[in-house]
């Protein structure tokens, strides 16, 4: 009877041992599985980073997968996810606290689909002309002098970039990729590279923002989005959203980078998020910042959902 009786709990607490690769009839969610603050009630380790382990109507979906390959092995199985049974990946932007887990993602689930954002150092193909004059300036080249053999003056640049092998999809504007889910793409526009080739100056050079995605949600209570960093600012990204989805804002979770700013500006912000953009609820994570999270905690009250290390935020269909 003792051994019956310990049987049967054993089996019991197995089956209470959360996992995240639920069927369609389970909640949708958002779990972190990336993060320097959380639970640690689990045996993850707090880094730097994000990362996002998303159920939406049946699909899973992973947003980002922080900054150290191993931590985020170490966390995904902490948490107990199943990483085969993710249907694909979105990159939010090309920041190695975002994407280096991907390789441990791309071990396990090799043909995974990932979408990228349109960024040439992963390996997003652009336009390159390396000759702006007349063919006569270069007489007396020899072929082999010339790049191309002298053919071409033009070429679509393509670095084999990150991720090479890997099932890829770049993306450079607003896009559905299943029912419901979308990205969102931006451009963030104080982050980047310089570029004073001709036919811009030295004195004035130009600044090319850096490709950002955002993943949205399309739900009965409104859309759901999901951040990495928010570069491109999170109020643009919320406006951008409501124009491309179409809905009310139910929820903001993810990074608002907002740690570089004073009490002032995030306050103002958390009150333009709740009174003019109707953001409904927040659950702010990764590089909100400390201060940041007060503030909107005391905006938002109980519509501030707490999204650290190990946290599940639930939200409906």
């Amino acid at each position: 009877m003792k051994r019956q009786l310990a049987i049967i709990i054993f089996c019991c607490l197995l089956l209470s041992i959360p996992t995240y690769s639920q069927p369609p009839d389970q909640p949708n969610s958002i779990l972190n599985l990336y993060d320097a603050f959380g639970y640690g009630k689990r045996d993850t380790t707090l880094d730097w980073g994000y990362s996002a382990l998303v159920r939406y109507n049946g699909k899973t979906i992973l947003f980002d997968s922080g900054n150290d390959t191993a931590i985020f092995e170490h966390n995904v199985k902490a948490l107990g996810v199943d990483l085969t049974k993710v249907d694909f990946a979105i990159l939010s932007h090309y920041h190695a606290d975002h994407f280096s887990g991907f390789d441990y993602l791309l071990k396990v689930n090799p043909r995974v689909k990932i979408y990228l954002p349109d960024e040439p150092e992963l390996g997003s193909p652009s336009d390159f002309k390396f000759f702006n004059g007349r063919k006569e300036d270069l007489q007396g080249m020899t072929s082999e002098q010339m790049y191309y053999n002298g053919k071409k003056d033009s070429i679509v640049y393509a670095a084999s970039g990150s991720f090479p092998h890997a099932n890829r999809e770049f993306v450079k504007s607003n896009k559905e990729i299943a029912p419901g889910i979308y990205i969102i793409a931006t451009q963030a526009p104080m982050m980047g590279s310089f570029d004073a080739y001709p036919p811009n100056s030295v004195e004035h050079p130009e600044l090319y923002g850096m490709p950002e995605l955002t993943l949205a949600l399309k739900t009965e209570q409104g859309t759901v989005i999901i951040t990495g960093c928010s570069h491109t600012r999170v109020e643009e990204i919320i406006r951008s959203t409501k124009q491309y989805v179409g809905q009310n804002i139910d929820l903001v979770a993810g990074g608002y980078h907002l740690f570089p700013y004073g009490r002032k500006y995030i306050v103002d912000l958390a009150k333009s998020m709740k009174n003019d953009l109707g953001v409904r609820r927040v659950a702010p994570a990764h590089c909100t910042g400390n201060l940041a999270f007060k503030i909107f905690r005391e905006e938002f009250g109980q519509n501030y959902l707490y999204a650290g290390l190990e946290s599940v935020v639930r939200f409906s269909r």
